[in-house]
């Protein structure tokens, strides 16, 4: 089992305050990436493929389109809507917590947005997109319809967007822009401030909490405190991590492996 020790910045994290270890199981798969909802399900994809497994490792469903090329990126926040983006055939699908299709693919190229590099859940079956050819955020209602345009980000912002991970939490989205940190705005498309997190290739969030793997180190921001603890995993060879609960899921080469946090 690893060992991992606890550095403390600012504050202590009770979520990070443990006896020790767990092993809860270990998949020997492969993946381009994975992630999780808060039920406990993982969710690995590799190239045009998705398999779900349940909180004790089971494998559940398995969901492919071909026709569509590799998934670009999967957003289990809500997991009776998952969401699955092919950036390169500029479509978007949503899937049922059976991983069964939800209707036809949507077309970004219909509705003239086929220059899409990001997208994710938003509240009321909407979904936001980020849009390189005006470098802006946009969101669509349950109908398709074009209800949130922020404008080009670069002027507004005086800066040079290259975001590489999205996703909506409690009433704001948080856009990713690797040299700068996360840029924060509202569900109307106002921006609202930046948060000091660099070089990271995605997040979590949970309250007031940002979760994310800056090797050596699993770090939580908060962004109420505007503090930072961390958990230094030491391991070169881990890819990624998640959290859910006292769970952390470890992505490697090879495979994924789920240990238990024990609580003090």
């Amino acid at each position: 089992m690893k060992k991992y020790t606890f550095v403390a910045f600012l504050f202590i994290s009770l979520a990070f305050m443990s006896d020790g270890w767990k092993p809860v199981y270990t998949l020997k798969i492969k993946s381009d990436f994975f992630t999780t909802d808060n039920i406990g399900n993982l969710y690995v994809v590799k190239g045009d493929e998705i398999k779900k497994y349940n909180p004790a490792g089971e494998l559940l469903k398995v969901y492919s389109n071909k026709k569509l090329g590799r998934i670009t990126s999967i957003d289990a926040s809500n997991p009776l809507r998952v969401l699955i983006f092919y950036k390169d055939f500029a479509q978007l699908i949503f899937l049922d917590s059976q991983l069964s299709q939800n209707g036809e693919s949507i077309s970004l190229e219909n509705i003239f947005l086929e220059q899409s590099d990001l997208a994710c859940n938003s509240f009321n079956n909407g979904v936001w997109l980020y849009n390189r050819q005006n470098a802006e955020l946009v969101r669509l209602d349950d109908n398709l319809n074009k209800i949130v345009s922020t404008g080009n980000l670069n002027r507004l912002l005086n800066t040079e967007l290259h975001p590489n991970f999205m996703m909506e939490h409690n009433g704001y989205v948080y856009l990713n822009n690797v040299s700068e940190g996360v840029l924060v705005f509202d569900i109307y498309g106002t921006y609202y401030k930046t948060l000091p997190v660099k070089g990271i290739k995605s997040f979590q969030l949970r309250d007031n909490d940002l979760f994310y793997y800056a090797a050596p180190d699993f770090k939580v921001y908060n962004t109420k405190l505007i503090s930072t603890n961390a958990l230094a995993v030491n391991d070169s060879l881990v890819i990624q991590i998640r959290t859910e609960k006292n769970r952390y899921y470890f992505q490697y080469a090879d495979s994924l492996v789920v240990e238990e946090m024990e609580k003090k």
